[in-house]
């Protein structure tokens, strides 16, 4: 098992670490020939201390390419798109005390604070008091590791903002291709529905209403409700929920089994438009709707400072749709770039249940 996923974490991650490696072994080259060039004797003398020039490099090599794999990939780029600031303090805190541990059982009864020819009093300071000085580079040099793999993290964290933004640009242009393609003049639209709306209201109001909520439905997709920020009132947002989900009870002659509870303390919420359908019409096209006993599960909260959303449902037996996760995937990018470090959005997948939580945390123009 350990070997399984010790194999699965090398074969994901293999290409991150091949370049911190290539970069410490061209560093520890470089820190050598330049201390060489200063004073052979020295040089030699004091990497022989620590096992030789061979020795004493690798094992440099791997500490550099553990310590900037760590500090960049679990601690910063996490704490800058999540917002996750305690686990980036526990994981540096406890990479600092591994290091000072290793560093004062193998390092420190062979470290010699001296420089040939000179023997003054910063010296003879540096000797008399060596757990000092000791504890200080180590602090150092460790201040000096995170101030360079914060700069390193920060451009890959902008570098894949602008990835991601160039991504979404290209999904919304190619949709924007494809609805120029099979367009249809929304005017036309409308008025053929209120055309077919009208004619159907003295033979059935089943069918009436559901041609009135399908005018409800595509209005809003294909509307301009957004804000300049891009987002809508949550409530027009429920609506647009609520309608695609009675038009879907019409569908199945209001068999469905489906629980809708809503918590709207802050009704004036705003959010990024056509999130939420997206999970539930996911509910609708895989799962089991027609179990009494495992309803889909609909619920929607929104406070001063967040808003909650949750769906969970049984999934469908036998052969399942097939599923392309663009309309999940696409979810997960406008939520990043919309909401980044403000948002946790979880899927758990079981074989028979499948849920989904989505919390954004609001700010004062939400």
């Amino acid at each position: 098992m350990l070997l399984d996923q010790t194999s699965q974490f090398f074969k994901k991650e293999w290409k991150k670490i091949a370049i911190l490696f290539s970069i410490a072994l061209v560093w520890n080259i470089f820190a050598f020939l330049f201390l060489y060039s200063l004073d052979p004797d020295l040089t030699d003398t004091a990497y022989n201390r620590f096992g030789g020039v061979w020795v004493t490099t690798f094992r440099s090599i791997i500490e550099f390419t553990i310590t900037y794999y760590v500090l960049i990939y679990f601690a910063w780029l996490p704490a800058l798109h999540d917002n996750k600031w305690g686990r980036f303090f526990f994981i540096i805190g406890l990479l600092f005390a591994v290091k000072v541990g290793y560093s004062l059982i193998y390092e420190y009864a062979k470290t010699v604070y001296e420089v040939k020819g000179r023997q003054d009093k910063v010296m003879k300071f540096m000797s008399a008091n060596k757990m000092f000085v000791f504890s200080l580079t180590q602090i150092f040099t460790y201040l000096f590791n995170l101030a360079v793999t914060f700069v390193v993290a920060v451009f890959m964290h902008f570098s894949r903002r602008e990835k991601l933004q160039k991504e979404l640009e290209k999904q919304k242009m190619d949709a924007e291709l494809s609805a120029i393609k099979y367009q249809i003049n929304p005017h036309f639209l409308f008025n053929s529905l209120s055309f077919i709306y009208s004619k159907t209201v003295p033979l059935s109001e089943e069918v009436s209403n559901a041609v009135l909520l399908l005018s409800d439905i595509m209005r809003y997709a294909l509307g301009k409700e957004e804000d300049a920020e891009g987002k809508v009132a949550l409530t027009k947002e429920i609506t647009h929920m609520k309608n695609v989900i009675e038009i879907n009870q019409m569908r199945f002659n209001n068999k469905l089994s489906i629980q809708y509870s809503e918590q709207l303390e802050n009704p004036a919420a705003r959010i990024a438009p056509l999130i939420l359908i997206t999970l539930v019409e996911n509910a609708f096209k895989h799962g089991d709707l027609l179990d009494p006993a495992n309803p889909l599960v609909i619920r929607t909260e929104a406070s001063d400072r967040r808003i909650r959303f949750y769906i969970g449902n049984k999934k469908k037996l036998g052969p399942k749709e097939l599923s392309t996760s663009i309309g999940l995937n696409n979810v997960r990018q406008r939520l990043q770039l919309t909401y980044e470090g403000k948002h946790n959005f979880t899927i758990n997948e079981t074989e028979h249940f499948y849920t989904a939580e989505l919390i954004i945390q609001l700010q004062k123009n939400d």
